[in-house]
């Protein structure tokens, strides 16, 4: 078993969690490469990133070997990370849905084809190219338990850094990885393009089930950790220009 929190982080970073009055703590550390980068399972986590092209490989000769190996190496990003916020305008409690291992809020952030940039990596994720490169080669899935999604409270934020990062799945040769068994599909870190993209966050207003954190957080939000069945959803929409915008705030539940 090999930490996903390699690949979930290739286009995410961390989160910060704020209470009433926006109080703000950071929660983990950011980054923008496939590295880790997410915070851990507890108060914040990290997120996203975007549906990438799979399958693809370097370009190949007449002999079918690979001209080189170097498409298989991440993209050097430059950009800054966007946060954005997650607010319960609202006064009563609101829950979404979780994506990951590490418990992120369910984003969509589309671009003007629909694609969505939001990558938050799963159990069964990929590892990154450049391990397997290094003879890094522990592949399989994490058996983690994914948290059902987090309840915020009137007031409460939640933040998370958007790296300036997409994920594209390659699938590495034999070629270019030189242990036995790293050959096979992985995922490396590309520049996202510039330009205008739809941030969605979908919140809950009735939940059925381990609908309360114990103890709560602080700050005013916690992560779930039984299963619950959710209900009558709020949804709203907000474009974000990037790389222009730092950062945006998604007010959700105001009457």
């Amino acid at each position: 078993m090999r930490s996903r929190l390699a690949v979930a982080t290739i286009v995410t970073s961390a989160c910060i969690a704020c209470g009433p009055g926006k109080n703000t703590t950071t929660e983990s550390e950011p980054t923008t490469t496939l590295e880790p980068t997410s915070t851990s399972p507890t108060d914040g986590v990290t997120t996203t990133s975007t549906t990438a092209p799979t399958g693809t490989s370097p370009t190949e000769t007449s002999t079918g070997e690979p001209q080189a190996c170097d498409a298989f190496l991440p993209d050097e990003i430059l950009g800054d990370q966007t946060t954005i916020t997650i607010t319960n305008a609202g006064a009563v409690p609101l829950w979404i849905e979780a994506a990951s291992c590490i418990g992120l809020p369910k984003l969509v952030i589309t671009d003007a084809e629909g694609d969505n940039h939001f990558f938050a990596g799963g159990p069964c994720s990929p590892p990154p190219c450049e391990s397997l490169m290094q003879g890094e080669c522990l592949l399989g899935c994490d058996d983690c338990g994914v948290p059902p999604g987090l309840k915020l409270e009137p007031g409460a934020s939640f933040s998370v850094l958007w790296a300036a990062a997409d994920v594209e799945f390659m699938e590495m040769t034999a070629e270019c990885a030189p242990e036995v068994g790293c050959a096979g599909p992985c995922a490396v870190a590309r520049e996202r393009p510039a330009g205008t993209y739809d941030v969605a966050v979908t919140a809950f207003q009735t939940c059925v089930g381990s609908c309360d954190c114990d103890p709560p957080n602080p700050g005013g939000h916690c992560t779930l950790e039984g299963g619950i069945v959710l209900s009558e959803p709020l949804t709203v929409s907000l474009p974000l220009a990037f790389p222009e915008m730092p950062e945006i705030e998604v007010s959700i539940g105001a009457l």
